[in-house]
């Protein structure tokens, strides 16, 4: 009888381990997005380096910029070393990606694989921000600021695309 016990309770240590670990996995593949409300803490929070980055980018000539925090998915030759370490802080602090793109500089802050961003975004002309699935954008208290989400399988429901 004891041995019996003994194996059911490991048995059952087996599978909360299981259990926990396949939470934990999930959360990090599906991470959830932070509310805007967090958002706009983080990006009060890291303003000085949005900022000083924001500034660099409008004033580069090229219309088109892809920033991350590796160079084998995308990078942009920084020649200001004030601004690099300012993008090597916010990639340490949680941005995955900085974008400039016609209008529009946005900072990447929460990601599930490729279908799905989150983050700030800035309206260099102070039209609307153009990103490309957009499916939420709301203003923040700091003017032309945005939080965005970009989430393409919402995207193609709602313009009815297969």
């Amino acid at each position: 009888m004891r041995v019996f016990v003994k194996v059911t309770l490991i048995v059952l240590a087996v599978i909360v381990v299981i259990l926990v670990a396949g939470v934990i996995f999930l959360r990090i593949l599906f991470p959830t997005p932070l509310s805007k409300e967090a958002t706009e803490k983080d990006f009060v929070k890291n303003q000085d380096s949005i900022l000083l980055v924001t500034d660099y980018l409008i004033r580069l000539k090229d219309t088109s910029v892809y920033i991350t925090d590796t160079a084998s998915k995308g990078y942009a030759v920084i020649e200001d070393a004030q601004v690099a370490n300012a993008i090597k802080k916010l990639f340490s602090n949680g941005y995955s990606a900085i974008f400039k793109s016609g209008n529009t500089i946005h900072f990447q802050r929460s990601t599930r694989f490729r279908d799905f961003g989150s983050g700030v975004a800035y309206s260099i002309d102070g039209s609307k921000p153009q990103l490309q699935f957009l499916t939420k954008l709301e203003p923040l208290s700091k003017l032309n600021w945005y939080y965005y989400e970009e989430d393409f399988n919402e995207y193609k429901k709602l313009n009815n695309r297969s």
